[in-house]
């Protein structure tokens, strides 16, 4: 799984298969709006860094391309009938990219690493949710015992977040290691140059890689991500055939479909893709009243048709239709816009317009800042919802940020209210964003400290019954619709343009490309 948003060349729908012989060498160029914040997978809280661990390292186990549960590190694993105590055997053939061995010891290492509160995970120590102990019986059987059952486990485990890393390399680099990291993945990390690229090298001992791809190492020689912020470069690199695959920016979709130049395949995002979430501690939206008022200030299929083009839909809670757990009947419960509604909840909430025709309450300004990334659809989308706001009295300043800064801001409590989205493949994504554990080093970014909300994620976590997961999921989206913690805003459909020299491409159902295979005509 992916969470939180950003790298968005990846689709779900089969690429084109090919006949002829697979030739090694070249390199595959890929492109991010956003630099990493860090390449160390337990302390990333970034989208493009989730992507490129499924490159760098490997899980205990993965997912075959029809999503089901299938070896990796762990050649086999059994569970406790009581569902408390997991056992994993694994392989006895993998090594590290620096040479160190691959072993119980170090799944364990890894774990606790993970686990550990020193590390201050915002994604990794989560996936391991009630882990209570684990355990190196012998060389290569680890024993992990929860505290209760835990349904998303073994989904959890596929997760890159929970790559086994090098004990030795975290050793011996120290806080280093997000720079230089070291797995047992297809490709090993060979440069960061910031503000510019980051280059996996082919690892040519790997020959541990699971069922959906080629036993051996990788055929291309290496794997080049280019930072780019401005979505027009992107696109000028790529149509002068220096980028292999590129997530179109909406504006650029329909021209560059009727080049026929490229293959281009579209599928719905696996996550929301814009939100504007509020900060509940902070003036003004510490009043319900103020965050209702807000969701039915803003006219979302204007947002949607100016701010992606139109390409996309508009998203009313916190799950999307493309994951696993949404609640349909989310579309009709969540709040609708209403002019009317919104004077009135403001007017209730003690705003009243001023002199200049701006909402005024106690002599100040109804005015707060709203925090986003440097992103071309979030602007645009922020311009028109601050027009939008604007025509009902209220001031909102827009004020961009490298993500990686946005992050921490967020983190640290210092926004009112921010845009952010997020990709992800599990209903999950609900105990990152709102259990009150979260604040500070996860990404409950709303600061909401509510124990109902927290009693029911956990019970989301804990119920192993399909059919009362999807009613507790239920319930969790129309709650947070209801405390209005988000103005859910829209998502969009990806559209991915793959040069038509890049052969032997799979796509995963998770949403993300498997370049094992993959060569250069």
């Amino acid at each position: 799984r992916i969470v939180i948003l950003l790298l968005l060349f990846l689709t779900l729908v089969p690429l084109p298969l090919t006949h002829a012989q697979p030739q090694p060498g070249g390199e595959l160029a890929l492109v991010s709006t956003e630099e990493p914040d860090t390449l160390d997978p337990q302390k990333t809280g970034t989208a493009v860094t989730g992507l490129l661990m499924r490159y760098l390292g490997d899980t205990l186990l993965t997912k075959d391309l029809k999503g089901s549960y299938i070896p990796a590190l762990a050649r086999s694993w059994s569970v406790s009938g009581d569902g408390l105590t997991w056992t994993f055997q694994l392989r006895n053939d993998v090594k590290f990219h620096d040479g160190s061995p691959f072993n119980a010891q170090a799944v364990k290492a890894s774990i606790e690493r993970a686990l550990s509160p020193e590390t201050k995970s915002p994604i990794a120590g989560s996936l391991f949710g009630p882990v209570a102990e684990v355990q190196a019986v012998g060389d290569f059987t680890v024993t992990i015992k929860l505290k209760e059952p835990f349904a998303p486990f073994l989904d959890n485990l596929t997760d890159p977040r929970a790559m086994i890393v090098s004990p030795q390399a975290v050793r011996d680099l120290g806080d280093r290691f997000g720079r230089s990291p070291v797995g047992t993945g297809p490709f090993k990390f060979q440069e960061w140059r910031s503000a510019d690229r980051i280059i996996f090298a082919r690892n040519p001992d790997y020959v541990w890689a699971p069922s959906t791809v080629h036993a051996g190492p990788p055929f291309v020689d290496r794997v080049v991500l280019r930072i780019m912020p401005e979505s027009a470069a992107q696109v000028a690199a790529f149509e002068r055939g220096e980028l292999s695959v590129l997530a179109l920016p909406p504006t650029d979709v329909r021209r560059l479909q009727g080049t026929n130049k490229y293959t281009i395949y579209s599928f719905l995002r696996k996550g929301v893709g814009l939100f504007m979430e509020f900060n509940v501690t902070k003036e003004p939206f510490l009043d319900i009243r103020v965050r209702r008022a807000v969701s039915h200030a803003i006219e979302k299929n204007s947002v949607l048709q100016i701010g992606l083009e139109g390409l996309g839909e508009v998203a009313s809670g916190p799950l999307p239709p493309s994951i696993w757990g949404y609640w349909d009947g989310i579309k009709e419960y969540a709040p609708k816009y209403d002019p009317g509604k919104a004077k009135a909840l403001l007017a209730e909430a003690g705003w009243r317009p001023g002199p200049d025709g701006m909402l005024q309450k106690d002599g100040k300004p109804f005015s707060f800042t709203l925090y986003t990334a440097p992103i071309d659809t979030w602007t645009r989308s922020a311009q028109i919802v601050q027009s939008q706001l604007r025509a009902f009295g209220i001031s909102m300043e827009i004020q961009t940020f490298e993500f990686g800064t946005l992050l921490a801001k967020l983190k640290a409590g210092e926004h009112p209210a921010e845009f952010m989205g997020y990709t992800y493949t599990s209903p999950d994504i609900v105990q990152l964003w709102f259990h009150s554990s979260n604040i500070g080093t996860g990404l409950a970014f709303s600061h909401n400290k509510d124990s109902k909300l927290d009693s029911l994620i956990e019970a989301s976590r804990r119920e192993t019954d399909q059919g009362k997961r999807l009613t507790i999921y239920r319930d969790i989206q129309k709650y947070v619709v209801d405390q209005v913690l988000w103005v859910p805003l829209w998502t969009n459909t990806n559209y991915i343009a793959v040069q038509p020299n890049v052969q032997g491409a799979k796509t995963h159902p998770d949403g993300f490309l498997l370049l094992n295979d993959v060569w250069l005509k």
